[in-house]
């Protein structure tokens, strides 16, 4: 007896298969995304370091073996813009 309207054996076949390669395929596609993604994405800022020389009127005695003041800048903050470093 044919019914109509249902699927024959092997259309139900064939979407088993396109489901079980479309799963089997998703991590590996996702990943690559993922990685496209963040090669994409700008590089972090790194903050800048300025090592200044020993100053003799400020750094007496056992300080001097600390070596000179050191600052450090982020490059991300608006407060570096208007205060560069040296």
């Amino acid at each position: 007896m044919i019914r109509f309207g249902d699927k024959d054996w092997r259309d139900h076949l064939r979407q088993w298969a396109q489901s079980y390669k479309f799963h089997a395929t998703l991590p590996a596609k996702l990943n690559r995304a993922e990685a496209d993604w963040h090669a994409t994405q700008p590089a972090d800022p790194h903050p800048v370091i300025v090592r200044h020389k020993i100053d003799n009127e400020l750094q007496t005695g056992e300080s001097r073996l600390l070596g000179g003041a050191m600052t450090i800048h982020s490059p991300w903050s608006d407060a570096q813009q208007q205060d560069p470093p040296d």
